[in-house]
């Protein structure tokens, strides 16, 4: 168990560097995700192991997005068919997640954004409706009535 950092950024690297050095494979998972289903956990595993250096759990975006200016005035409708929602786990060979904080300057949300930076192509796995993020009250009411 490792001291959450200021940041989620912050607390993956101190959790990162924790990892003992003969572990090659590294997921990062979001509390927040609290159902995540086991079988979501394996399939990015299992992608990790088959070679991939960076794995996402997604779903497809089923809502229409529109792109909005500063002024709240709608600028554009997003195809919303090359969209995905990004869930957790997420995950890395060692190494990747690695050389992904060494590089990074900016804050990022997720780990996979880091990769990404690094040149590092991000391979997804089919995401899982019960690894809903619980960040609001009716988030957590909805959980509660899955459980």
């Amino acid at each position: 168990m490792v001291a959450g950092g200021a940041s989620r950024q912050a607390s993956v690297a101190a959790a990162l560097a924790a990892v003992p050095a003969e572990f090659g494979i590294v997921l990062v998972h979001d509390a927040a995700r609290a159902l995540t289903p086991p079988e979501l956990v394996e399939a990015v595993a299992d992608a990790v192991r088959g070679g991939h250096g960076a794995v996402i759990p997604v779903l497809a975006v089923v809502d229409t997005i529109k792109q909005v200016d500063n002024s709240g005035v709608v600028v554009g409708t997003v195809d919303r068919s090359v969209l995905r929602a990004v869930q957790t786990p997420q995950g890395f060979r060692r190494d990747v997640l690695t050389s992904a904080h060494a590089a990074a300057v900016d804050d990022h949300t997720d780990d996979a954004g880091m990769a990404e930076k690094i040149g590092v192509p991000v391979h997804t796995v089919p995401g899982s409706e019960a690894a809903m993020k619980i960040t609001r009250p009716f988030d957590l009411a909805v959980a509660e009535l899955l459980f």
